[in-house]
C-alpha cells in the first residue's frame, strides 16, 4: 500500500515536467556497479520480455572497452534471471579492441550504418547499454552534425513503438539530450567549464564537461555512481549551465525505472535517487567563482513513485512521516572531512534535518589544496518532508522531499599546529 503526497510546491514542479507525447517503452536508467543478484532492477527491465517466448534482446556495448566480453556476459546475467541466451544479441558497434577476443571490434565503428547491424536493432523487444566511457557511444550513435545514424533512428522507432531501453553507468548518461561528459565534483565547482570539443588532456582535467545526450530520457539531466563519488554538486552545475530544471542522480546498483506512456517513475535497487529541483534556482559569480541558491532536493527509494502529471508521489506505507517525529534529537555537527560521517542524503537531509528536532540547517564544507572551497548549505523549509522505514528485507529507507539547498564559493586557510606552538600556548 502507499501513501499519496500532494503538496503544492512539490506539485508545480512535478506539472512542469514534460507529458507524454506518444505511448513509448519503458527506460530503466541504472547508476551503474549493478550487481548480477538485483532482482528489482533486472526484473524491471525483464518484466515486458519475459512473458513473450520470441522476445529478443539487443546489447550495446560500445561503451565499453572490453566489447564482446561485456556483451557475453550481460546474456549470462539475463539468463540468470529467466531469459534465454540465445535470444540475446550483441550488437556489433564498438571503437575499443576487445583484447580478450581474437578479433578486432575497434572495426565495428560504422555499424550504425550497417544494415544487418541495424536489422539486429529492428528486432529487439529490448535494448541494454552498457557501462563504459559514454562519449564512446555517442561518437558511435551520431553523426559528426549531431544527426542521428540510421542504427539510432531505429533504436527510437522501437522505443516509440514499446521497446524498453536500460543502460548502466556510461549507459544511462546518454539518456538525457544534454550528456555529462567529464568532471569531478569539487574542480566542477571551482574551474570554468570545458567547451564541449576540449582536447583530451583537458577532458582529463577534472572540470565539467557537457555535450550532446541521445535523448530517451524527458525530464532531465541524468547523472550516475551518485551518493558513492559525491556527485550533488556536479549535477547541481550541470544543471545551472544546462539550463535544464530537473536532474536525477542515480546511486550504484539503483534504477530509475520510468514508464513515459504513463507518465510515471520509481525506484528500484538497493540504493536511492536523488532528484535536484533547479526551476527556482539563482546563479551567479562571486569573484569569479561559482555559486547556486534556491536549489530543491528530494531523495527517493525503492518503491517510492511519481506520477507527473497528477502532480502526485507515493510513498510505501512501510514508512512513517519524521516531520513532527524526529528520532534525533542532537544538531549534527557541520564542517567536512573524514572526522565527520557520511555526507549523503540520507545522513545530512535525513538524519541531519527531517527526521532531526534539533536542526534547521546543516552545512558541509569542502575544499582543495589551495583553499578553495564551496559550502553546501541544506536547509529544512516548510515544503520540506521526510519518511523513514524498514522494507521487507529489514534494510532502513528514507524517503526526502523538497529539502533547500545552496552551494557557495568560500575560501578556506589550513595550518599544522606544531608540537612548539601547542607547548607556547599551554
Amino acid at each position: 500500500m502507499f501513501r499519496t503526497l500532494i503538496r503544492a510546491a512539490f506539485a508545480a514542479a512535478l506539472l512542469g515536467l514534460p507529458a507524454s507525447a506518444q505511448a513509448q517503452g519503458r527506460l530503466v536508467i541504472v547508476g551503474g556497479g549493478l550487481q548480477d543478484d538485483n532482482a528489482q532492477v533486472y526484473g524491471a527491465f525483464l518484466e515486458a520480455v519475459n512473458t513473450r517466448a520470441e522476445a529478443r534482446i539487443a546489447v550495446i556495448a560500445g561503451a565499453s572497452g572490453s566489447p564482446a566480453t561485456s556483451g557475453g556476459r550481460m546474456a549470462e546475467v539475463f539468463a540468470a534471471h529467466g531469459f534465454d541466451a540465445d535470444r540475446v544479441n550483441l550488437v556489433r558497434l564498438a571503437v575499443m579492441d576487445d583484447r580478450d577476443t581474437p578479433a578486432d571490434e575497434s572495426r565495428w565503428d560504422r555499424g550504425a550504418w550497417s544494415d544487418e547491424q541495424v536489422a539486429v536493432i529492428e528486432a529487439a523487444d529490448a535494448i541494454w547499454f552498457t557501462g563504459g566511457d559514454q562519449m564512446r557511444l555517442t561518437r558511435l550513435l551520431l553523426q559528426d552534425d549531431g544527426t542521428d545514424t540510421p542504427m539510432l533512428t531505429a533504436i527510437r522507432q522501437r522505443h516509440a513503438q514499446g521497446a524498453t531501453l536500460g543502460g548502466t553507468s556510461a549507459g544511462a548518461a546518454i539518456m538525457s539530450a544534454r550528456m555529462i561528459q567529464r568532471g569531478d565534483t569539487l574542480t566542477t565547482l571551482v574551474e570554468p567549464v570545458l567547451d564541449a570539443h576540449a582536447s583530451e588532456d583537458k577532458m582529463e582535467s577534472g572540470r565539467l564537461s557537457l555535450g550532446q545526450g541521445l535523448g530517451f530520457f524527458p525530464l532531465g539531466l541524468v547523472d550516475q555512481h551518485f551518493e558513492e563519488r559525491a556527485r550533488l554538486g556536479r549535477l547541481a552545475r550541470a544543471l545551472v549551465e544546462t539550463g535544464a530544471a530537473q536532474g536525477f542522480g542515480i546511486d550504484e546498483d539503483t534504477a530509475l525505472v520510468v514508464d513515459p506512456a504513463s507518465s510515471a517513475f520509481w525506484i528500484a535497487g538497493a540504493g536511492g535517487v536523488s532528484w535536484v529541483d533547479a526551476s527556482d534556482a539563482h546563479s551567479g559569480e562571486t569573484s569569479g567563482r561559482f555559486g547556486v541558491e534556491g536549489l530543491r532536493v528530494s531523495y527517493l527509494s525503492a518503491g517510492d513513485r511519481v506520477d507527473w502529471d497528477a502532480g502526485r508521489v507515493s510513498i510505501p506505507d512501510y514508512k512513517s512521516a519524521t516531520v513532527g517525529n524526529e528520532y534525533f534529537r542532537t544538531p549534527v555537527a557541520s564542517g567536512g572531512g573524514m572526522a565527520l560521517p557520511p555526507a549523503g542524503l540520507p545522513e545530512v537531509a535525513g538524519e541531519g534535518l527531517v527526521d532531526n528536532s534539533a536542526s534547521s540547517a546543516v552545512e558541509r564544507v569542502s575544499f582543495a589544496a589551495d583553499g578553495r572551497a564551496v559550502i553546501y548549505r541544506f536547509s529544512q523549509t516548510a515544503d520540506s518532508q521526510g519518511y523513514w522505514g524498514r522494507d521487507s528485507e529489514g534494510e532502513a529507507r528514507y524517503s526526502i522531499l523538497r529539502v533547500g539547498l545552496d552551494i557557495l564559493p568560500a575560501h578556506v586557510a589550513v595550518s599544522v599546529i606544531s608540537s612548539e606552538q601547542g607547548q607556547a600556548n599551554d
